[in-house]
């Protein structure tokens, strides 16, 4: 096989004195076959520097080049950490990080620490190559400062009914009212079939979900306002389709792209995940900082969890990703099933209980509102509340 065609346009070569624009760091064995291709190609402005993935790479290696394609060793601290603190004291630089047998969480994790895109070793040059005009063509199009991206919650549930509409559309409320950012928090309901939050906030959208699922090249900031209903306190709301789309219609680029949008936007973005499993409601918690599983304490929802849970180790989502809440508990001395029932059985902590107070709860959506503005100091509310300080302190706080 031949050496793939680079497009010299495309990859610029460098001015003299100027360096790399492209520069690929990766251990020697690693790169053997990208220094072949280079050299055939001679391009001038693609340089390839053999360097083990935990060994320090210093700003005059770097020199001014535009993109780094790094090997990155997931099993390395001393790896992992030169990925970070590349990211951190060159934020304009473009970086492809080169990993091998990567997990869907390790490449959630890794493009955290902001790096452009993810490409395989051992190294594919025709991969290599399109990873690289894709991310030059991303950022020559986007001329914005780079933007933070939210920490996301995707909420999940055992079984239907079990109440993870009420624990999403709570949970948005408490972490908006805690925002400090300036930018409250956004709960979104996927759910394109039987989506709620709306009427459990009491709320009539102008817009919904699949305005932006179908906007495509129009997708933007002003586009989103137009959607978004404020719910008070911070808290703004996506709202499901008003008709029920097939789960197949949702393509799964697009809903990334709109989940990306909401989480430039806000502080904080909350997922209501629907109850069926798609490639794309996986694809959307897998790009989550924490996943919330609601379960109620009776074996069907149980059982449905493990299930669960077994499917998202299947894709790669890691155990410590995932938090289990019980809800609907009842504070009484004896009963069928306790916590620690829950965490044996599903060989997974418990993260935290809420209590079972009805009809307060039902009594508040049916007004369209969160419990807290009816009773603020039920059960249940403070409840939510300490869950939303569980969870701003622990998976979802970025510096901690």
């Amino acid at each position: 096989m031949g050496a793939p065609d680079f497009p010299a346009d495309q990859m610029k070569h460098a001015a003299p004195g100027e360096g790399p624009r492209v520069l690929i760091v990766a251990s020697p064995r690693e790169i053997a076959p990208l220094t072949a291709v280079i050299e055939d190609g001679g391009l001038s402005g693609v340089m390839a520097l053999p360097l083990d993935s935990d060994e320090p790479l210093g700003g005059a290696q770097l020199g001014r080049a535009r993109l780094l394609v790094l090997e990155v060793d997931p099993g390395s601290s001393a790896s992992m950490q030169r990925l970070t603190r590349v990211a951190e004291e060159r934020p304009g630089l473009i970086v492809i990080a080169a990993v091998r047998d990567a997990t869907v969480s390790l490449i959630r994790t890794i493009v955290r620490e902001g790096v452009a895109d993810v490409v395989s070793l051992p190294f594919d040059p025709q991969e290599v190559l399109q990873a690289t005009l894709d991310a030059m063509a991303r950022r020559d199009g986007d001329t914005r400062p780079p933007t933070t991206l939210a920490p996301l919650l995707s909420v999940v549930r055992s079984v239907g009914g079990c109440g993870a509409t009420t624990v999403a559309t709570h949970l948005a409320g408490a972490l908006a009212a805690s925002d400090t950012s300036g930018k409250g928090a956004l709960v979104a309901d996927l759910d394109v079939q039987f989506g709620t939050v709306t009427d459990y906030l009491g709320l009539a959208p102008n817009g919904r979900l699949n305005d932006l699922l179908e906007a495509h090249g129009r997708l933007d900031e002003e586009l989103l306002k137009s959607v978004v209903i404020g719910a008070g306190e911070q808290l703004s709301v996506v709202a499901a389709p008003d008709t029920i789309m097939p789960l197949e219609q949702i393509d799964t680029d697009q809903l990334l792209k709109v989940i990306q949008l909401f989480r430039q936007q806000y502080g904080m973005v909350v997922l209501d995940l629907p109850a069926d499993w798609t490639s794309w409601t996986l694809s959307a918690a897998a790009e989550s900082d924490a996943i919330l599983m609601v379960v109620e304490l009776s074996l069907p929802s149980l059982r449905q969890a493990k299930r669960r849970l077994d499917l998202f180790r299947s894709v790669g989502i890691e155990d410590s990703a995932v938090h289990i809440v019980a809800n609907r508990v009842e504070r009484r001395l004896f009963s069928t099933i306790d916590l620690s029932d829950v965490a044996r059985t599903l060989s997974h902590p418990v993260l935290a209980s809420l209590a079972l107070e009805e009809p307060l709860v039902s009594a508040a959506q049916n007004q369209g509102q969160l419990v807290n503005a009816v009773r603020p100091k039920s059960r249940f509310a403070t409840d939510i509340t300490k869950l939303a300080a569980l969870l701003r302190s622990g998976p979802l706080n970025r510096g901690g």
